[in-house]
């Protein structure tokens, strides 16, 4: 039953923070100057607590299992290292362009796809265990 919860905790906290994520790389790609306060406020308080937590249930879960040993593990953890990554420099990136500092069309056109790809490769190697 807690491994149960655990999990659910660690996909509805993924879910937060990856569609956090992709609110982020929108406003930067068709930013709303409007839109980019409340949004730099969303980051704070939801996307990357959501982050946070994503790595707390990751971890309990990967205990829970006794997976450390397993080498699917050992792949995905690098993915998901970047992926938190990615989520600073967009966060970073939001940051300059809702101060003004940046031209948020001109920034990270790439993000966006390379978000989509880790989070594919890091679903695939959940699924198929390699």
């Amino acid at each position: 039953m807690i491994y149960a919860l655990t999990k659910a905790a660690h996909l509805v906290s993924l879910f937060v923070w990856i569609g956090g994520m992709v609110a982020l790389a929108l406003s930067l790609r068709d930013p709303v100057r409007s839109f980019l306060q409340p949004l730099k406020t969303y980051d704070r308080f939801v996307t990357s607590p959501a982050m946070v937590a994503t790595w707390v249930f990751g971890i309990l879960l990967a205990m829970q299992g006794g997976w450390f040993a397993h080498s699917w593990l050992a792949i995905k953890i690098p993915l998901v290292v970047v992926l938190s990554g990615l989520h600073g420099v967009l966060a970073g990136k939001l940051r300059r362009a809702a101060s003004g500092a940046i031209d948020p069309e001109a920034s990270g056109q790439f993000l966006m796809p390379l978000g989509f790809v880790l989070v594919t490769l890091i679903v695939l190697v959940v699924t198929l265990k390699p």
